[in-house]
C-alpha cells in the first residue's frame, strides 16, 4: 500500500476543478475508514495537488444537528499499481452554513461518469460506497473497456451481457475499447456481431481494437467507417495475424469527423485506405504501421489540420509516397523494413522535396531510406524548424557520415553499420546525441554544447587500447554522457593490453560518465577474467553501474562477482589500479528502495546471481 502526504491547503476554501486521469483509479475504502461510519451525502472537490499527481482531497459533508452541514476532509490516493483506493483518515473541519455557494457531485453526472470511467466495468462498481446517487451509476459509465480472452481479465460471456444492455437501453457509449484474444470462430462471430451496431451509434467517438487471431478468421464490419461522430480509429492485430478491414475497395465513408486514424497490422486494400484519407479533410493523426504490403501508392493530400503522419513499410513492396498540401505537419516518421531487401534493388532514396512535407516539420524519423551524404543535404534548407531528428542508418553505403543543421537539438544516429568510422555533425543549437552501433566511430561536434551524450554498443570484438582511447576522447563532447554496452561470447577473446593503454592514456578518468549499462549474452566468464573493467576504470569513473544477467548463463553477472573480488574481497591479482580510487559502494535490487551500503552480507547475492536479482551500483569516486 502506496502512501502519501497529503498537502497543507486551506480547509476552508473549496473549488471545483478538473480531474487528473490516471491509468487505473480504485475507489475502495479500508475496512477503519471513518467513510463507512459516517456515510457522506454531499461531496464536494478542492484544488489538489498538480494536474498529473495521483492524489487529491475530497471533502464530504453531512447534516449537522444545528442544521449546519459539518464538513470532513478526506485524502485519496491513486494507484496505478493494481492496489486499491484508500482513504487515510479524515477530520472535522467546521459547521458551514448549507448554501449554493458548493454545488452537489449527485446534481452533475458527467462528473459522477468521469470519476467511474477511468475504471474497468467490473471496479467502477465500488464506487456504490460513496453514496445512494453512485450506488447504479456504474452501470451507465460512457467509456467502456473489455478485455477477453483466455489470459485476460473478463470473459466473452460477460462482454455479450453488458453490450447488450446498453444497446437494448441506448445507453450512450462514447468509447468503445477491445482488447480481445480470438481463439476460435465462435469469439470472432461474437466480435463481428457487435462491432457493426456499436459503430453506427451517433454518440461513439473513440473505437479502439485489438485483435490477436489464434487460427480463426476474423473481418472487421465496414460500419465501422459509418461513425458521423467518431473521432478516432485505432485497430492493432499481430504480425501472424493481420486483422481485415473493410472488404470494399470504395466503402462509404460517413466518419468525416475522424481526427486519428491508427492501423496495426490491419490488412485493408490500397483503394480502400486512400479513399479513407481523402474523405477525412479533419484528420489530424495517421499511423500506418505495417498495414500497406504490396501498395503501389500511399496517397495523404489535402489535409490542412494533419500534424503527425508515421508510416511503415516492407522496403521489398518499394511503395511510393504522395504527399502534398499539409501545411501543419509537425512530426513525420517513415520507416523501411530493410531486414529482406534485396541489394540488387536498393531501396529508394528520401527525397522531401517530392512528397512536400512542408517547412513546419519540428520532429523527423527516417529508417532505412538514408543512404548517402546526398540524402543528408535536405537538412540544410528544407526543414528550418526541425528541432529532433531520428535517423536509422540500416542503409548507409560510406564509411563518413557528415550532416549539417542549425536548428536540430536533439539527434539520434542508430544502427550505424561497422563502415562508419567518421561522424561530424554541424549543428550550433544541439543538445543531446544518441548514437548506436557495432563500433564507436570518430567523432566531432565543433559548433555544439552537449549537455547530454549517450552511446549504444553492440560490441564487435577484438577491443583493444585504441578502442578506449577513442572512448575516452568522446566523452569529451558532452557535460554528461551514458554507456550501454551489450555483447557475445561468439568472437576471438578480448585483446587488451593495460600496460598499452595506462602508457597512451593522456587525460585523467573522466568524472562525467553518469549510468554505464552492461549485458553479455552465452559467456561463462571470458569478460570476467579479462581486463575489461579494469581498462575501462581507467578512462571513466561512473556513477552508477546497471549490470544485467548474463542472457543465456542467468546464474552469471560478472560485474557482481568483481565487486565481490575487488571490493569485498580486495583480491587484486591483475594489479588494477581502481579498487584504490574507489571510495565506497551503494547497492540496491530496486529502483523504489534506498540505497544501501556495499557490505559482507551481500556476499550470497554478489557469488550466486539469480535470475531474479537486478543490481544496481552507486560508485562513489575519491
Amino acid at each position: 500500500m502506496c502512501h502519501h502526504h497529503p498537502p497543507q491547503t486551506n480547509p476552508t476554501q473549496t473549488t471545483f476543478f478538473s480531474l487528473p486521469s490516471p491509468p487505473s483509479l480504485f475507489l475502495y475504502p479500508n475496512k477503519t475508514s471513518p467513510l463507512q461510519r459516517h456515510p457522506p451525502t454531499t461531496y464536494f472537490y478542492q484544488t489538489p495537488l498538480p494536474l498529473k499527481s495521483k492524489s487529491f482531497w475530497l471533502n464530504t459533508s453531512r447534516s449537522g444537528g444545528d442544521g449546519g452541514l459539518m464538513m470532513y476532509k478526506w485524502w485519496w490516493s491513486v494507484t496505478d499499481c493494481g492496489g486499491p483506493m484508500v482513504v487515510y483518515g479524515s477530520r472535522k473541519l467546521s459547521g458551514m452554513k448549507s448554501s449554493a455557494s458548493a454545488r452537489e457531485v449527485e446534481d452533475v453526472p458527467e462528473l459522477m461518469q468521469r470519476i467511474q470511467s477511468w475504471l474497468p466495468v467490473k471496479e467502477a462498481a465500488r464506487t456504490s460506497v460513496l453514496s445512494k446517487s453512485w450506488l447504479y451509476a456504474w452501470s451507465t459509465i460512457p467509456i467502456l473497456i473489455f478485455s477477453v480472452g483466455r489470459e485476460r481479465c473478463m470473459k466473452l460471456a460477460y462482454m455479450d451481457r453488458v453490450l447488450y444492455r446498453y444497446l437494448r437501453d441506448n445507453i450512450p457509449i462514447e468509447r468503445f475499447d477491445l482488447m480481445m484474444d480470438v481463439e476460435n470462430q465462435e469469439s470472432a462471430s461474437h466480435a463481428e456481431k457487435w462491432i457493426g451496431p456499436l459503430a453506427t451509434k451517433t454518440c461513439l467517438k473513440e473505437f479502439s481494437l485489438s485483435i490477436t487471431l489464434n487460427g480463426a478468421s476474423f473481418t472487421l464490419p465496414d460500419e465501422i467507417l459509418s461513425g458521423e461522430n467518431l473521432t478516432k480509429i485505432r485497430v492493432s492485430g499481430t504480425h501472424g495475424g493481420r486483422v481485415p478491414m473493410t472488404t470494399s475497395q470504395h466503402p462509404v465513408i460517413k466518419c468525416v469527423s475522424l481526427r486519428e486514424l491508427h492501423l496495426d497490422c490491419v490488412c485493408i486494400s490500397e483503394e480502400a485506405l486512400n479513399h479513407i484519407l481523402s474523405s477525412c479533410s479533419l484528420l489530424v493523426k495517421i499511423v500506418l504501421l505495417n498495414s500497406c504490403n504490396g501498395f503501389n501508392t500511399i496517397k495523404v493530400k489535402n489535409l490542412p489540420r494533419l500534424y503527425e503522419l508515421r508510416i511503415n513499410l516492407n522496403a521489398v513492396d518499394s511503395t511510393a509516397l504522395e504527399i502534398s498540401d499539409v501545411p501543419n505537419l509537425g512530426l513525420f516518421s517513415y520507416e523501411l523494413d530493410v531486414r529482406f531487401w534485396l541489394h540488387d534493388h536498393p531501396p529508394p532514396p528520401f527525397n522531401a522535396s517530392s512528397i512536400s512535407l512542408g517547412r513546419s516539420v519540428t520532429h523527423l524519423t527516417l529508417a532505412g531510406v538514408i543512404t548517402d551524404n546526398a540524402c543528408l543535404d535536405i537538412f540544410k534548407s528544407q526543414f528550418p524548424f526541425l528541432q529532433s531528428l531520428t535517423l536509422y542508418l540500416t542503409s548507409w553505403m560510406l564509411g563518413s557520415f557528415h550532416l549539417t543543421c542549425p536548428s536540430i537539438k536533439i539527434l539520434f544516429l542508430l544502427s550505424c553499420p561497422a563502415m562508419v568510422i567518421d561522424v561530424q555533425v554541424y549543428a550550433p543549437k544541439l543538445l543531446y546525441v544518441h548514437l548506436s552501433g557495432c563500433i564507436l566511430p570518430s567523432l566531432l561536434f565543433p559548433l555544439s554544447s552537449l549537455q547530454h551524450f549517450k552511446v549504444s554498443l553492440m560490441l564487435q570484438l577484438p577491443v583493444d587500447a585504441d578502442f578506449f582511447l577513442m572512448m575516452r576522447e568522446a566523452f569529451e563532447l558532452s557535460r554528461l554522457c551514458y554507456l550501454h554496452i551489450s555483447t557475445d561470447n561468439s568472437n576471438p577473446p578480448l585483446d587488451i593490453d593495460i600496460d598499452d593503454l595506462r602508457t597512451r592514456l593522456l587525460l585523467p578518468p573522466a568524472t562525467n560518465m553518469q549510468e554505464l549499462w552492461f549485458e553479455t549474452e552465452q559467456d561463462e566468464g571470458l569478460w570476467e577474467r579479462s581486463p575489461f573493467f579494469d581498462a575501462f576504470f581507467e578512462i571513466c569513473h561512473p556513477k552508477q553501474v546497471f549490470p544485467q544477467p548474463d542472457v543465456s548463463f542467468k546464474q552469471n553477472n560478472h560485474f557482481c562477482r568483481l565487486m565481490l573480488r575487488e571490493v569485498l574481497e580486495k583480491k587484486n591479482t591483475r594489479t588494477a589500479y581502481w579498487p584504490h580510487y574507489l571510495k565506497h559502494v551503494q547497492i540496491r535490487w530496486d529502483p523504489h528502495k534506498k540505497w544501501k551500503a556495499l557490505t559482507n552480507s551481500h556476499r550470497s547475492l554478489l557469488d550466486e546471481s539469480t535470475p531474479d536479482f537486478y543490481p544496481e551500483f552507486k560508485l562513489k569516486w575519491r
